[in-house]
């Protein structure tokens, strides 16, 4: 590795205020305090966000359907595209934490059984069908819960919601997830990291 690509990684690091240059002692890693924050540098689903909690899963609904003109326009596919519908609570610690939304074009993703929905979907992709993940676009918005998703959370009709919508793609460009989280507000927190810009 040359010293060039070194410094040019060195300086991506400081630009992401992963790593603080000092001058005259050189670089240090900045301290980041997380807790319990879903990080938004990276997408790699809540059982990693999360690793040191008890996550669990309960499936609401698992389905194989075809995509109409709304999904088919989100997933960039063809209109009556074989998908996987999944919508499943994740409880985080004993608190309801996220109900999940979730379209996989079956072209990516041709299988999935219960017992990887109950898992970590992201995980069985990137091991089991050895897909390469590369891009998450996402976009948070605030919302107000309709009466079912907040009977799910324990929560009231109305309540705040934080809406977090995706659109995962392989490393080829090619979307193979959609999906719409409802957090719960009373627990969910977002982290990014930043630097000032001039």
């Amino acid at each position: 590795v040359s010293r060039n690509t070194i410094r040019k990684a060195i300086e991506v690091l400081v630009h992401k205020g992963i790593v603080i240059p000092i001058q005259g002692s050189g670089f240090f890693i900045r301290k980041i305090s997380i807790d319990g924050a879903i990080n938004l540098e990276t997408f790699r689903g809540l059982t990693h966000d999360f690793k040191n909690s008890k996550i669990e899963t309960k499936i609401i609904e698992f389905q194989e359907i075809n995509a109409d003109e709304s999904i088919s326009e989100k997933l960039k596919c063809e209109i009556g595209s074989p998908l996987y519908f999944i919508k499943r609570l994740r409880i985080v610690d004993d608190i309801k934490w996220v109900v999940e939304y979730s379209y996989f074009n079956r072209k990516h993703v041709p299988y999935l059984n219960k017992e990887i929905i109950e898992g970590s979907i992201y995980n069985y992709i990137r091991e089991g069908l050895n897909k390469q993940i590369g891009y998450v676009d996402r976009v948070i918005e605030a919302s107000l819960l309709d009466k079912e998703d907040a009977k799910i959370l324990g929560l009231n009709e109305n309540d705040p919601a934080l809406l977090s919508i995706n659109k995962s793609m392989l490393k080829t460009g090619e979307i193979f997830d959609y999906s719409i989280d409802v957090h719960n507000y009373k627990h969910t927190r977002f982290l990014k990291l930043s630097n000032f810009a001039y």
